[in-house]
């Protein structure tokens, strides 16, 4: 498992969103593969936005980031604060809890939602087990996105979903 170095606020893609997690997770892209804008088109394929208006999606493209991250690397550790919402494009990761492997998340999964809305430390280790092409959200645009009733509702019903389907592991 790769640790990520930092990267200096003056290259993240948005400064108000340079946590020292996120600026980690940037240096891990080729400068070319940076983050960019998120397309309506894009979020609109995703299972968990698919139901969202044009709208809705508008707003929340301007609210993630698309990132590149190699295999192997830690993108939350459990017990540790965490400071991303991550929603896999493409890759795999895996998901460990008290350090037993729980599931693997592929395309169209998400994680770090839990630690973001309740502010604990996170609940799971997550590690890419392929490079990943991820949307990630900061804090900070988390906070922004809490408050639009709509996209939150669909977040809302994919984690009470997810929680489920945990119960049914232990």
């Amino acid at each position: 498992m790769s640790a990520l170095p930092e990267l200096a606020p003056d290259n993240f893609h948005s400064k108000r969103d340079a946590t020292p997690a996120m600026r980690r997770l940037v240096l891990c892209i080729s400068p070319e593969a940076r983050p960019v804008t998120t397309s309506v088109d894009n979020l609109r394929q995703i299972p968990l936005f698919s139901r969202l208006s044009d709208g809705d999606l508008q707003f929340l493209a301007t609210k993630v980031d698309e990132i590149n991250v190699p295999a192997g690397t830690a993108l939350i550790t459990e017990g540790m604060g965490n400071h991303a919402f991550f929603l896999l494009a493409d890759g795999e990761v895996d998901v460990s809890v008290g350090g037993t492997h729980r599931r693997t998340l592929g395309p169209n999964d998400f994680f770090g939602e839990i630690s973001m809305m309740v502010l604990h430390p996170a609940t799971a280790t997550v590690v890419t087990r392929t490079p990943v092409r991820a949307y990630a959200m900061s804090h900070l645009q988390f906070l922004e996105v809490r408050v639009h009733q709509t996209v939150m509702l669909q977040l809302r019903s994919a984690m009470g979903d997810r929680l489920s389907a945990d119960r049914k592991l232990v």
